[in-house]
């Protein structure tokens, strides 16, 4: 497997060498963390509260109005879910190029994928060396 330290990681990813492939189910899990930007944190909770607010509490109540308004309102509740999953990916890969820490983070919690162009998996260096020693 072939490891990267931080700086080669951003330098790889702006050079288009590597990508990244975040897991949208955990992403929201990892912009809440301490080691995200803590400005990432209220745009994702404001979203995705907007989103459950519509297509639960919004359709309950639009059924007693019409069917189709309920409908109507699930839908849109499942798109601005879908949308906050999106940027809360986006707003992980922007973190691991900024913080080195929060990087290590996502990759010991199986949060991001990196590969190069050949599908070959890359991990952090740091993680890598400590998989060694917990293996001795």
């Amino acid at each position: 497997m072939k490891t990267l330290n931080h700086q080669q990681f951003i330098d790889q990813y702006k050079s288009g060498e590597i990508t990244v492939l975040s897991n949208k189910n955990k992403a929201g899990d990892f912009v809440l963390s301490k080691f995200a930007d803590k400005y990432n944190k209220p745009a994702h909770l404001f979203w995705t509260w907007i989103a459950i607010i519509i297509a639960i509490p919004l359709t309950i109540v639009l059924l007693f109005i019409h069917w189709s308004y309920a409908i109507a309102s699930f839908i849109l509740g499942a798109i601005i879910n879908g949308a906050a999953r999106k940027t809360a990916a986006q707003f992980v890969l922007g973190n691991m190029l900024e913080s080195e820490e929060f990087w290590n983070y996502v990759l010991l919690h199986k949060g991001a994928k990196i590969t190069d162009k050949d599908q070959n998996e890359i991990t952090s260096a740091f993680l890598y060396k400590m998989a060694q020693e917990h293996n001795n």
